[in-house]
């Protein structure tokens, strides 16, 4: 399957970011600038890496949903514009998440 993208809005950049994804056979293959490598399904640990590297916040159910794609592609149940379109839904769903985080003075 050819690459994703995995695109989300970061608060501390004020824009939207993209990180690289590839599914492999045991999971993930994650790149986004420094921080790259293997997860498992459910984005361990590279995906949590780049999310608190640039402090990001993200729903605690994302890792879930995350994995359930891994095995909806794996079993070759959706194709790439559908898994394209999925794994856009949980970019979307952190991206609301972030920018739904009180800002608070001294906090963030």
């Amino acid at each position: 399957m050819e690459d994703l993208d995995f695109r989300v809005y970061n608060r501390r950049r004020g824009s939207t970011i993209g990180y690289t994804i590839s599914k492999t056979s045991e999971g993930w293959y994650i790149s986004y600038i420094a921080i790259n490598g293997n997860c498992s399904p459910d984005g361990n640990p590279f995906f949590y890496k780049n999310f608190n590297q640039d402090y990001i916040n993200y729903p605690s159910g994302f890792g879930n949903q995350l994995e359930y794609l891994w095995e909806k592609i794996d079993n070759e149940e959706i194709d790439r514009d559908e898994a394209q379109e999925k794994l856009q839904e949980l970019a979307d769903w952190v991206s609301f998440c972030e920018k739904s985080t009180p800002i608070w003075e001294g906090w963030n």
